[in-house]
């Protein structure tokens, strides 16, 4: 074992090591996991659009579906609410999700940039998202609202808190 001399218990003393805290270690690893999941989801739809476009042009979809035991009527809204953003609504939020991800990095290891960096990036993800499906699908961004804004807010918190 390696003596430590005064200075070095000095320096320890004055300059303790930031520990991160419960809460925030598990608001970043569920962030980490939607990161991922995210992106891994997003990047697969962007590559595979042409794809399934082409499939869902076939005239034997809708008997396909049907007898998989899918109803083809369900089959085809939601095929029709995968299509109606286009293709670069999936690129987009791929992209951005990255930036999400790396925003929790740095709040993991306690740098208030992090933070900054999340934020941006969760309501850049918002925007896409009004702009490009809800507008066209109708669908409501509001519950997608109100967990960015549970999850900003906490990370708020502890950004006062815990990050340098």
């Amino acid at each position: 074992m390696e003596e430590f001399t005064d200075n070095q218990q000095i320096k320890e003393f004055e300059n303790p090591v930031p520990q991160r805290p419960t809460g925030l270690t598990i608001l970043c690893i569920l962030s980490f996991i939607n990161a991922v999941w995210q992106f891994i989801i997003n990047f697969i739809s962007f590559s595979s659009f042409n794809m399934m476009k082409t499939v869902t042009t076939d005239e034997n979809y809708a008997e396909l579906f049907e007898n998989m035991g899918v109803d083809a009527d369900q089959m085809e809204t939601a095929m029709a609410a995968f299509f109606a953003p286009g293709k670069f609504y999936y690129l987009f939020t791929a992209l951005i999700y990255i930036g999400s991800f790396f925003g929790v990095l740095y709040m993991w290891r306690l740098q208030k940039k992090g933070f900054h960096i999340y934020t941006i990036a969760q309501i850049l993800l918002l925007i896409v998202m009004v702009l490009m499906f809800t507008s066209v699908t109708g669908a409501s961004p509001w519950s997608n609202v109100v967990f960015t804004a549970i999850f900003i807010g906490l990370y708020f918190i502890y950004y006062r808190k815990s990050m340098n």
